[in-house]
């Protein structure tokens, strides 16, 4: 039987965004990797760079209720997105950006990143979700090279897309996050402004450009860029695994044999195309060990 990964909470808050609010003070948001899936959890299937996709989460529930769900009742079969935003403008990451999450049928394989907003009444804390919703959706269209357009053009039009547009053109029939949006003073024609330009304020008043600032160094220096902070033990199986020196690549230097039954520490993982690669340091150089391929884990982990 697989063996949970145990998520180390203390390296989470790597990306920050300076953000406007109704009050015009400035907010900060951070990726909280508290609800973030294991090595074991996750589509391995990388996505295309063609939409980002916006959802509401239907039902009122705390952010973190709804990021906790998707990983704690995982299975291949059921549905979870990238982020969950709420909790007055936190983001919490529950799949990997860049790989397929299943929240929008037909249309997952097209989109790297997908967005799920709480669902609050409390003006105040929506204001601040929605800052965040906002941010977030420009700045990883921007990381993927995906236009900043709201439901363009049909099936073939990269943007971001809403649930509604998912539906319309290749399949479901879902139809959020505007009707909850309206119910919020959130007009569709705002939300496409706001993706557009960066604008975030709700409830009145001339909204305001954002003025992002670029993302901090994770607190943990020795977990590459790119990595998930992670602190676990993998225990190998019936066959030795060679390791890789200095870049998670099949490509960079072999190290050396990780001999069957035996462990290895990790502060951190990555996908790396069908496969899952560990990484530790050792007197001073990065170390790499490929684990999983696909759904098959090689060993346990603890």
């Amino acid at each position: 039987m697989k063996k949970s990964m145990k998520l180390v909470v203390a390296g989470m808050a790597t990306f920050l965004m300076a953000v406007g609010t109704t009050t015009g003070a400035q907010a900060a948001y951070s990726i909280d990797y508290t609800y973030a899936f294991n090595a074991n959890q996750g589509s391995a299937q990388l996505a295309t760079h063609s939409f980002v996709i916006m959802h509401e989460a239907g039902l009122e529930a705390p952010g973190r209720n709804i990021a906790a769900n998707m990983k704690n009742n995982y299975t291949p079969y059921t549905a979870y997105s990238t982020f969950v935003v709420g909790d007055g403008g936190r983001v919490y990451q529950v799949g990997e950006p860049g790989y397929v999450s299943y929240a929008a049928g037909n249309a997952n394989g097209y989109s790297p990143v997908q967005i799920e907003l709480q669902r609050t009444y409390d003006k105040g804390e929506f204001a601040k979700n929605y800052a965040t919703y906002i941010e977030l959706a420009r700045d990883y269209a921007k990381k993927y090279g995906i236009p900043l357009t709201l439901d363009a053009g049909g099936a073939g039009t990269p943007g971001i897309k809403s649930h509604l547009w998912i539906t319309q053109n290749i399949w479901g029939d879902h139809v959020d996050p505007y009707g909850y949006l309206a119910s919020m003073g959130v007009s569709k024609a705002k939300l496409a402004n706001d993706l557009a330009n960066g604008t975030t304020n709700v409830g009145g008043g001339n909204t305001t450009p954002t003025n992002p600032t670029k993302p901090t160094t994770p607190s943990n220096s020795n977990v590459p860029a790119g990595f998930t902070p992670e602190n676990g033990t993998f225990v190998n199986g019936d066959t030795p695994i060679m390791n890789r020196i200095g870049a998670a690549s099949f490509n960079a230097a072999q190290g050396g044999y990780l001999p069957a039954y035996t462990s290895w520490k990790y502060d951190s993982w990555k996908r790396v195309g069908n496969y899952v690669m560990i990484h530790h340091v050792y007197n001073g150089v990065h170390v790499f060990l490929p684990v999983r391929y696909n759904s098959a884990a090689w060993g346990t982990f603890k």
